[in-house]
């Protein structure tokens, strides 16, 4: 067989129609279909992204819900501005029923401080001193019946000397302690 120039031709032709078809249809297809797999791949990344953030949500409601408790918990142990006389009054039933003579118990002046971060706040403390004489023994009575009050006090300061008359054990203490409690809605602010 001989090849002539229309055999060439021919050939070349049919040589041409699957280069041609892959340069104009199957090349742009895949073009296509790689921008498409892109596409697809950003897509569930932020469809992760967003499941995450939905699931972190509903741990932040669960946290909330928990902080919620737990200020409810603490605001029950707060007596109103207008009850620390009683507060007061309980501790120093406190210091007598554990045999401690109280020399006095007084309120202090709030700082600057104190009183600029509890203007805004509902809940604010109140500074108490105390003095009171006696045994050892009924001093560490008085603190943890202190502890154990529904209320919530914390102890700031706390002197102890040994007393200059009595029997062995006895002391002087001095306390400066802080009981918390819940402002009322005329003193906010």
């Amino acid at each position: 067989m001989k090849f002539g120039l229309r055999e060439i031709v021919f050939i070349v032709l049919l040589m041409g129609i699957p280069v041609g078809a892959w340069w104009f249809i199957f090349r742009p297809h895949n073009q296509r279909e790689t921008e498409m797999l892109k596409e697809t791949e950003a897509k569930q990344a932020k469809l992760r992204a967003l499941n995450q953030t939905t699931g972190a949500i509903g741990d932040l409601k669960k946290e909330i819900d928990s902080l919620e408790k737990a200020v409810s918990f603490f605001q029950s142990k707060l007596p109103p501005e207008k009850e620390i006389d009683k507060v007061l009054k309980e501790v120093w039933q406190l210091a007598e029923s554990n045999r401690l003579i109280t020399k006095s118990i007084r309120t202090l002046q709030r700082t600057t401080e104190e009183t600029a971060q509890a203007a805004s706040s509902p809940h604010a403390e109140q500074p108490i001193a105390m003095q009171l004489d006696g045994d050892f023994v009924g001093l560490y009575g008085f603190l943890l019946a202190l502890e154990n009050q529904p209320r919530i006090m914390r102890i700031n300061n706390m002197k102890l000397k040994k007393a200059d008359k009595g029997s062995e054990g006895q002391m002087q203490a001095t306390l400066e302690m802080s009981v918390f409690f819940e402002r009322n809605s005329s003193s906010k602010g």
